[in-house]
């Protein structure tokens, strides 16, 4: 009797420590600017990307910037990556350092969105003189590697050209085999097996986080209002940005909002807020930014809220604020941790790319810990999915 209860608690303690070690390897990695923002010009990756084509060659493209006839509004937000091939056996691709490695063994879902621009006029080395149309459909290999544009291994690829003008949504699912990576590369090549190397183009937009497989898809979707525009012209100014994370850097904005008692004023509405009236902890909720399920991406309607939000730190330079992330209260801690984060953080991102220092910028997740709604309702979950700003400083010195 005794052997048997042995053998059968020590069946219990491995079935415990493998649902143990399932648990922790359950991961949400966030890419650093998903949707390839930036200021629209050639030759030139986003903020967060980095080059990893031909080093003979000129970088990607972020565009629309009205160069090479290129014209496609972005999917989602205001710029994407446009990627070439060449008939000189060169192509493009774009990289970055991930938040956590991709796990030897371990099951991740990613997508994308992706099409071919009809018409993408470019010199070619061997005619720098007259332009041809890179218009061939290119497919797209996703890669990991533990440096920037190494490809260590070959993750999943869409392997039918990308042949269609507009915007589709495309599924990887992969599984890492050789190691554990730290970077991933997205690349668009050529179709293969082929005879001769062409010119063509493929345009991405609007990548997802990298999900494990074991992670459900959030019961909640906020989806963007069926009225939205979906181009709008926000044309603020614009500061130089490099590839380094400005929120990564050792001194972080100093607008901790920890100790302050905060005072609850309800919906951001820039016109009923006159600034000398502004206190330390007022508190106000951007109701209007939407995110989509699982996302941290900022769509069109974001962006339009987040305008609002540039033009009202603006015209107040003596402002600083904490932007707060929250969730709803169905999906584990850890993840509406992250989730809250990272899309709290992206606002943060968008403001300083528009012009606003970050000494005035501050930002946490709070994840489900903050609720104001029932989440045992989907009103209540809806509304706990909110971002919020709180005044940390009213005598800021403006720059």
């Amino acid at each position: 009797m005794y052997k048997i209860l042995t053998a059968l608690f020590s069946v219990l303690l491995a079935v415990t420590i493998s649902n143990t070690c399932s648990a922790q390897e359950t991961q949400v990695i966030y890419l650093e600017n998903p949707s390839f923002e930036d200021q629209p010009r050639p030759g030139r990756t986003p903020d967060g990307w980095a080059d990893c084509g031909h080093s003979q060659e000129s970088p990607p493209d972020i565009q629309p910037y009205g160069g090479f006839n290129v014209t496609r509004p972005a999917h989602d937000g205001r710029t994407y990556v446009g990627l070439v091939s060449r008939d000189n056996k060169t192509w493009e691709a774009v990289a970055q350092r991930l938040t956590d490695p991709l796990k030897q063994g371990s099951c991740y879902k990613f997508s994308i969105h992706a099409c071919k621009s009809p018409i993408y006029m470019s010199p070619t080395r061997k005619n720098q003189s007259q332009p041809i149309n890179f218009n061939k459909g290119l497919v797209l290999r996703v890669w990991g590697g533990n440096s920037y544009c190494d490809r260590a291994e070959l993750l999943d690829e869409i392997k039918e050209p990308i042949d269609h003008p507009d915007w589709r949504k495309y599924d990887f699912e992969f599984t890492p085999k050789e190691g554990e990576y730290n970077y991933i590369c997205i690349e668009a090549y050529y179709k293969t097996p082929t005879f001769s190397w062409y010119n063509g183009n493929v345009l991405i937009d609007n990548a997802s986080e990298i999900f494990s497989c074991e992670i459900p898809t959030d019961p909640i979707a906020i989806n963007e209002p069926k009225d939205t525009p979906k181009n709008v012209n926000t044309n603020p100014k614009n500061n130089t940005t490099t590839n380094e994370d400005p929120l990564d850097q050792k001194e972080k904005p100093n607008t901790s909002a920890k100790n302050i008692k905060t005072v609850d004023k309800g919906d951001f509405e820039p016109e009923n807020i006159v600034g000398k009236e502004l206190k330390v902890g007022h508190k106000f909720r951007l109701e209007k930014l939407y995110f989509p399920a699982d996302s941290s991406s900022i769509t069109n309607s974001g962006e339009r809220v987040l305008l609002e939000l540039y033009q009202f730190l603006e015209k107040n330079p003596n402002l600083a604020l904490e932007i707060g992330g929250h969730t709803n209260g169905l999906p584990p801690d850890d993840y509406c941790d992250r989730l809250s984060t990272q899309r709290a953080k992206n606002v943060v991102n968008y403001l300083k790319r528009e012009g606003i220092f970050l000494e005035r910028m501050g930002y946490k997740g709070y994840g489900k810990r903050k609720p104001i709604g029932d989440n045992k309702t989907k009103e209540g979950q809806r509304i706990n999915q909110r971002v919020e700003i709180i005044i940390t400083d009213i005598s800021v010195k403006p720059k």
